[in-house]
């Protein structure tokens, strides 16, 4: 299993709070844009066979993780903030069953 920083999951659960609120939905969708980014780099990364360690058997998570931010993305485009906030709260659960947080080293 693989880590996942603490500003990457401080940063998804701020979007869960932000996103019932219609007035923060551009920024919301501009969150989800940027992980949809970083998501693709970590694919690119690993088809190209530059990553390091066993990342490149990650592919098939990542494409999970892509198609489930690309999924939330949309809806919250069609303004549909109580489906967009359920399927980031699956994108959470799945974040948390497959990745180890950071160790605290404070």
């Amino acid at each position: 299993m693989f880590m996942i920083s603490k500003e990457t999951m401080n940063s998804v659960m701020s979007l869960r709070e932000k996103i019932a609120d219609p007035g923060k939905r551009a920024e919301c969708i501009a969150d989800v844009e940027n992980m949809i980014k970083m998501k693709e780099s970590h694919l690119a990364r690993a088809d190209w066979g530059t990553c390091c360690g066993n990342i490149c058997n990650l592919v098939p998570q990542i494409e999970s993780e892509l198609q489930m931010l690309q999924n939330t993305l949309d809806v919250l485009r069609e303004e549909d903030s109580t489906k967009a906030a359920s399927l980031l709260e699956d994108y959470i659960a799945f974040l948390k069953k497959n990745y180890n947080p950071e160790p605290d080293h404070s």
